[in-house]
């Protein structure tokens, strides 16, 4: 083999490496798609969400308000997936800071031990704040 096949031997399986490196994080087709208030997303994110909680990574974004109720529009990141969740929220317990600032301060902030309820829904399921252990900036 001459040095210049050798040289583009080597240049495409660096290629072909690199490009395996940068594959998305997000391998599930239906976060890519669907937006995340469409059913298709919501129903999919709710299975995620029950298949194990506790290797979830929850961050927020922002709040949200509509029809006159509030929600955390989060972010949640598993081992093969990253989403979009709108979280309803009703009980602002463990959250009144956050609220008071009206969530200013807080963005890309983790929160740590969220637990939520996934209650079905017609139009998808819908995300409810029941609990969170702490928020960490």
């Amino acid at each position: 083999m001459n040095i210049s096949t050798m040289k583009i031997t080597s240049l495409l399986c660096l290629t072909l490496l690199t490009a395996c490196n940068n594959a998305k994080d997000n391998a599930n087709i239906v976060f890519e798609k669907f937006s995340p208030t469409t059913k298709e997303y919501k129903n999919e994110l709710a299975t995620k969400l029950k298949s194990n909680p506790q290797e979830l990574h929850y961050t927020f974004n922002k709040f949200v308000e509509n029809n006159g109720k509030e929600y955390l529009d989060i972010k949640i990141k598993g081992d093969d997936f990253e989403a979009t969740g709108l979280v309803l929220v009703n009980d602002w317990n463990k959250l009144e800071e956050m609220k008071s600032t009206n969530g200013v301060g807080y963005a890309g902030a983790e929160l740590k031990g969220l637990e939520l309820a996934v209650i079905p829904s017609p139009s998808g399921a819908d995300l409810v704040y029941k609990d969170l252990e702490e928020i960490i900036d």
